[in-house]
């Protein structure tokens, strides 16, 4: 996995590809919370989106639980 580091605030962030392997599910998927706001991405570009593990493991668990 190929993480980069949110050079503001120092952690590892994630590609969606990457989000998407880490939990077994589409990149589609992982757009789809993004856009129900279910999970929160950052957007340091354009077409670049990055995603903070830690909001990933949130956005699954409450998934989860419902």
């Amino acid at each position: 996995m190929r993480a980069t580091t949110d050079p503001i605030k120092g952690r590892r962030m994630l590609t969606m590809a990457e989000a998407a392997d880490l939990y077994n599910v589409s990149q589609a998927t992982i757009y789809r919370r993004i856009k129900d706001g279910t999970l929160t991405a950052h957007r340091p570009g354009p077409n670049t989106v990055r995603i903070d593990p830690r909001n990933l493991r949130t956005a699954f668990e409450r998934r989860s639980a419902a």
